[in-house]
């Protein structure tokens, strides 16, 4: 299998081989630069490496752990952030709640802490007995833009990572890097979409004409769908921080339709999980009815549709 490539990242890349090779890992580290959002991700990353059971792949779409850890319905990940700028001791106690077994699913049992600079003073010891007293398969992942900031006692009981400024593409030259599409293209996938949304009946239709036909191979469908799956990420982004990353904004509001966190995590989930499927053998207008189908009647908790 080839090695995870993480670009212009060399310290984390050797980390993440190390761990996918079978070499043992630390029970903490800290990854720190300049910007919180790849941080994150970075941290989602090396998450995915620590637990996912099988040899991580880059943008593993097949791993069912992988998938959950990605729109967030991964039970045995914690990941906590501040509030108000501070992350107290009720929140580090949660982790020792909620991680009093081995894992069940994956290799590890695994917390984040973001921005843990922020940790209150009870909240510090806490964890630093967490650190000082190893639980069998359980690790911290820190993140902070300011390592100075950092109990130094922290620091030494975790391996060290420093994360290297990047230009992140965004927006329509992300994806046009990624599909190959041109902006008209792209914009008729999200136009799509929002059919889907409105009418799944009138989607279903025209989905011939609209989508087949356009997208005539696999491979193309596949990276059409991965626009679907952006605009739903945006969705997500929205609801949860209040921008969107890959589109405008207003035209990621026009397909909400009210949507909660739950309800667009699940119609993630299920893009993801029908574009592995395109591995095989299928049917692409049974599929991609399927697909229509499974998306517009995904409701909420209340059996609203949507």
């Amino acid at each position: 299998m080839s090695d995870i490539i993480v670009k212009n990242q060399p310290v984390l890349n050797k980390v993440l081989n190390n761990i996918n090779n079978g070499k043992k890992n630390v029970q903490a580290y800290i990854l720190y630069g300049d910007s919180k959002e790849v941080l994150k991700e970075y941290a989602l990353t090396l998450s995915k490496v620590l637990i996912c059971p099988h040899k991580y792949n880059n943008n593993c779409n097949n791993c069912n752990i992988c998938r959950r850890i990605d729109s967030n319905t991964y039970g045995e990940l914690k990941v906590i952030n501040p509030a108000n700028n501070m992350i107290k001791k009720e929140s580090v106690i949660e982790i020792k709640d909620n991680y009093n077994t081995e894992s069940i699913e994956g290799k590890n049992l695994v917390y984040i802490i973001n921005d843990v600079e922020t940790l209150n003073a009870s909240a510090a010891n806490s964890i630093l007995k967490f650190l000082e007293e190893p639980d069998g398969n359980l690790v911290a992942i820190f993140t902070t833009t300011n390592l100075d900031l950092v109990i130094k006692t922290i620091v030494s009981r975790c391996q060290v990572i420093k994360i290297n400024n990047y230009k992140r593409k965004k927006g329509l030259d992300f994806i046009k890097e990624l599909t190959g599409f041109d902006e008209e293209t792209i914009y008729s996938i999200v136009d799509f979409t929002k059919k889907i949304e409105k009418d799944k009946t009138s989607a279903i239709v025209n989905v011939k004409n609209d989508f087949i036909n356009v997208f005539d191979t696999k491979e193309a469908l596949a990276k059409a769908l991965n626009v679907m799956l952006l605009y739903y990420k945006d969705m997500l982004n929205y609801k949860i921080r209040n921008k969107c990353f890959y589109f405008d904004i207003n035209d990621v509001k026009l397909g909400m339709n009210n949507k909660n966190e739950d309800v667009i995590s699940k119609k993630i989930s299920f893009i993801l999980e029908n574009i592995s499927k395109l591995e095989y053998n299928v049917n692409v207008l049974l599929f991609m009815n399927n697909l229509i189908i499974g998306i517009g009647e995904m409701s909420d908790d209340k059996g609203n549709r949507n």
